[in-house]
């Protein structure tokens, strides 16, 4: 866009891909008030006189979430910048996407033959590019990038100082009488939602035994039991969760920490109702106090920041043997040898192991499908004491509640 160049601010629910269209409009003062509260709305830079976007922006302060995205004359997204805000009010850059579009007539985001570029970055501004200059197939690659902190951090703007928002240069902007209002839309038929992490998804109902599941896919019915795995032996207080094959000095723990003690474990394994004998370790919790959860956050190593993740990513230990465990820092061997390895050749589908010379414990269990990467979770009470540290399997993230 030219220096001066004047456009439209059009405050709607968003944008229809399919039919290259604004829907949903609103009022500036309802924006406004969405605004306020953090909630979502949309805010369309369009040349006057148009329905054509030049800039679309997607705001959703509750969720500390903004995108802004660059459309072309066929009304295709060809640049995505995606922000959080920090605690100290920063709306830091966290993703870039671009795409280039060979012909007029091409589909948005078009995965035979569209150009892509993708980088994200962390808040040391260490992050990842991926670039497809041909579209998603042969001659992509990946690679370590950075950028100066100070590059990829800007002041929230206000409500209003959309040119702030753009990097496109000096705009003049205007917002005509909005004439065109439409009702609100209800939340779940929005066109656009924000990026949010993956969240936990019935932990109470999966230590709950007898509870059943129809897991996703039609992957059966399935019904909860639970199993005592031994008391974990924690000197330090400090939580590792990992793959026992990783457990040498180098392997981190979690940020969050409790008081040196014991702490009872506790798995949960799902049961196919059509298949008795076949078993999987849905989860497994390390239980710090008695007390109903009343949050959840992700357990986070040094370095990691939930508020980075995209859409349905999470932070989670690589597996590779087809187990997990528990065991705390100051139990954590010089390197894993194949003395120690030898111990968890048996777990089936947890065991409780002492290497030698350790105060500490190592309570192992086998992992859901085998072999991935699995998150854990913290559950704080009311109060944001920690009472529970849960390794997720993931079968029954999005698997279907039947009873209890």
């Amino acid at each position: 866009m030219s220096e001066g160049t004047l456009l439209d601010v059009v405050y709607c629910e968003g944008w229809d891909p399919a039919a290259r269209a604004l829907i949903g409009r609103l009022s500036p003062g309802i924006a406004r008030e969405r605004d306020a509260a953090g909630e979502q709305y949309a805010v369309a830079l369009v040349r006057p006189g148009t329905e054509e976007p030049l800039v679309l922006l997607e705001i959703a302060w509750k969720h500390r979430f903004a995108r802004c995205a660059g459309l072309d004359e066929q009304g295709r997204r060809r640049g995505l910048l995606e922000y959080r805000v920090l605690e100290d009010g920063t709306l830091f850059l966290v993703r870039v996407e671009q795409w280039t579009y060979q012909f007029d007539d091409q589909e948005e985001f078009d995965k035979t033959s569209a150009g892509r570029v993708e980088m994200s970055f962390g808040p040391d501004g260490e992050g990842w590019v991926y670039r497809a200059p041909h579209g998603y197939g042969g001659g992509s690659s990946s690679g370590h990038v950075r950028k100066p902190v100070s590059e990829l951090g800007r002041p929230k703007p206000a409500f209003g100082d959309w040119a702030l928002f753009t990097n496109a240069g000096p705009l003049t902007l205007r917002t005509p009488d909005a004439s065109d209002i439409d009702p609100p839309l209800p939340a779940d038929e929005r066109p656009w939602q924000p990026s949010v992490p993956l969240r936990p998804s019935g932990m109470d109902e999966m230590f709950t035994a007898g509870t059943r599941f129809s897991l996703s896919d039609d992957n059966g019915l399935v019904e909860v039991e639970l199993r005592d795995a031994g008391k974990l032996r924690m000197p330090s207080g400090r939580l590792v969760a990992a793959d026992p094959a990783f457990l040498d000095a180098d392997a981190e723990h979690f940020t969050v920490t409790v008081p040196p003690g014991e702490y009872p474990v506790e798995v949960s394994v799902i049961r196919f109702v059509d298949e008795p004998a076949h078993l999987r370790v849905a989860a497994a919790k390390l239980v710090v106090a008695d007390v109903p959860v009343a949050t959840w956050e992700s357990a986070l190593w040094p370095g990691q920041d939930a508020l980075f993740l995209g859409d349905g990513e999470f932070y989670g230990y690589g597996v590779d043997s087809g187990t997990g465990c528990f065991t705390d820092a100051a139990t954590l061997p010089e390197e894993v040898g194949d003395d120690l390895m030898e111990k968890f050749e048996e777990v089936d589908p947890h065991a409780d192991v002492t290497p030698d010379g350790a105060d500490g414990n190592i309570i192992a269990f086998t992992t859901g499908w085998g072999d991935g990467s699995y998150p854990t979770w913290i559950g704080r009470a009311a109060d944001g004491t920690p009472v529970c540290f849960v390794t997720d399997m993931l079968i029954l993230n999005r698997a279907r509640i039947l009873t209890s």
